[in-house]
């Protein structure tokens, strides 16, 4: 009988994911998989919730992902989490992330919900200029 190596199979299950690292494409942890989300419609992975000690559970959609090994998985760019900073163009402190709202059919991103001192609004993702250590918006 032959044994069989398991990073060769063709198939994984569900809890060969859960628990796993998340790199972003500069290698800084993102946190560890909690759950995978499944696309009712087609039975595909449509992305994947993810968390990091302290923080809020976010999602990343597959777009991200680069490539995956039995500890880690490599995402393609730096995604946008809860807790982000945000700057704008001139680098003045516009707030910190409480929440990301994407369009569940595309699973695009489409706003974010930031918080400044006690008030709270929505900024737009065409507002997005770049994402990196924080990220910066037009005003």
């Amino acid at each position: 009988m032959e044994k069989q190596n398991n990073s060769l199979n063709k198939y994984w299950g569900d809890q060969q994911f859960i628990g796993i690292s998340v790199f972003d494409s500069k290698g800084n942890n993102c946190g560890k998989i909690q759950s995978l989300c499944i696309d009712p419609l087609d039975f595909i992975i449509s992305g994947i919730m993810v968390k990091m000690r302290f923080s809020k559970e976010y999602f990343i959609s597959k777009s991200y992902f680069d490539s995956i090994n039995e500890t880690s998985l490599a995402l393609n760019s730096i995604p946008i989490k809860p807790g982000d900073k945000l700057t704008d163009v001139d680098g003045k402190n516009m707030g910190k992330v409480i929440m990301i709202n994407f369009n569940y059919e595309t699973n695009k991103l489409e706003s974010l919900e930031i918080k400044s001192g006690f008030k709270s609004k929505i900024i737009s993702s065409d507002k997005i200029v770049g994402v990196g250590e924080k990220i910066r918006i037009k005003s």
